[in-house]
């Protein structure tokens, strides 16, 4: 495996290291029978589910500079809303909004402040499943949400000098000499199956059934699918590093696949892992939970700090099974950040785990809040 990853990287030497294994790991797993079907749902799943939902947000923004709307010029001139701004795009759900602030973040337009409410406004994917199951229990959560979220921002914005994290800007410019690698032929691809994507990716947000079945072909699986080898294969073969191109300002097409398909790897890769942990555990993960009581709410917030819209999703689906009470879907809620985390920790690894981990306050005092004083009468 070793000399195969070096080979490739002494043919293509513009490409990171980091790439090449991280891809060839992930390939491997196609060859292994007990593994194979675990990564094809895993990398379908990842754009259906988030490549779809991360390409229109970042799409809508490409289309807002386009015609003379730049969001980073307007936030700077607002400086003193950024807060507010932050969490309205954490609150959209999906994680488009948050991985867009965290773009902004790295291009220094954006306070840590902003970040972290932004992380706890978010809630990923698991907000459309809320949506549908429980329309009137999602409005109080997301409105919960975005109040703390703000009130959060603004308090950590007070003590920002003395906690926030130095960013390091080093790196951020991509090399001349260094051609994107991936062929135009990909990017033409990527757009014909992201179309279908987005239409199945809304479908399956609000719990709908995507497995059309066409001539023994699953559509759905293999739309996913091929959609999501094309992004790892753009984003391995972009030379840039991820915070290079988190700082792209995303004007044309090319930029903004780039973008989504950088997430994409990511997310595919927070995807394997935690259904490889759920294939190990026999799909037993969090079924212990129920027996926590008083600590429930605790267990969900830890299971908050996961990266990935997996564990979150299996969160709400306990909460609306009635496994676990609304106290633990709140604190979740507030301190998931949905499958933003991973790129998140791409872009920016320190300032990402930091705000996740004040995420932390905000979300036990909330949750324990609602638990003891309004949970049994609500």
């Amino acid at each position: 495996m070793v000399d195969i990853v070096l080979k490739i990287a002494n043919r293509f030497p513009s490409l990171r290291l980091a790439k090449i294994i991280v891809f060839f790991i992930l390939f491997s797993l196609f060859f292994v029978s007990e593994t194979r079907e675990i990564a094809i749902q895993s990398v379908s799943d990842a754009f259906i589910s988030v490549t779809s939902f991360v390409a229109a947000t970042v799409f809508v923004f490409a289309y807002l500079h386009k015609k003379d709307f730049d969001i980073q010029s307007f936030i700077k001139k607002h400086e003193q809303f950024d807060v507010f701004i932050a969490t309205f795009l954490g609150a959209i759900p999906g994680c488009g909004g948050a991985i867009m602030v965290m773009t902004l973040y790295v291009r220094n337009a954006i306070s840590f402040s902003a970040v972290i409410a932004t992380l706890v406004a978010t809630m990923g994917d698991a907000a459309f499943l809320l949506i549908a199951a429980k329309p009137f229990v999602a409005m109080i959560v997301i409105s919960l949400t975005f109040t703390i979220a703000i009130v959060t921002g603004y308090i950590v914005k007070m003590f920002e000098n003395k906690i926030a994290p130095q960013f390091d800007r080093k790196a951020i410019y991509v090399e001349e000499d260094a051609p994107n690698l991936a062929p135009n032929i990909f990017y033409k691809f990527w757009i014909f199956f992201l179309i279908p994507g987005i239409i199945l990716g809304i479908i399956n947000a609000f719990g709908k059934d995507i497995n059309l079945i066409f001539s023994n072909i699953n559509l759905g699986l293999t739309i996913g699918f091929l959609g999501g080898l094309l992004s790892l294969g753009i984003w391995l073969f972009n030379p840039s590093s991820d915070i290079q191109i988190a700082e792209c300002r995303h004007k044309n097409f090319r930029s903004v696949a780039d973008l989504t398909c950088f997430v994409t790897a990511w997310v595919i890769v927070a995807f394997v892992c935690y259904e490889m942990i759920d294939f190990a555990t026999g799909g037993k993960m969090f079924d212990n939970l129920i027996y926590l009581g008083p600590f429930l709410p605790l267990a969900a917030i830890l299971v908050g700090f996961i990266p990935g819209c997996g564990p979150q999703i299996m969160i709400t689906s306990m909460y609306i099974a009635g496994h676990i009470p609304l106290a633990a879907q709140i604190g979740n809620s507030i301190s998931n950040d949905g499958d933003a985390l991973f790129p998140a920790i791409a872009i920016s690894p320190k300032a990402a785990i930091l705000a996740t981990l004040y995420s932390a306050i905000p979300a036990v005092l909330v949750a324990y809040v609602w638990y003891y004083f309004i949970e049994f009468s609500f």
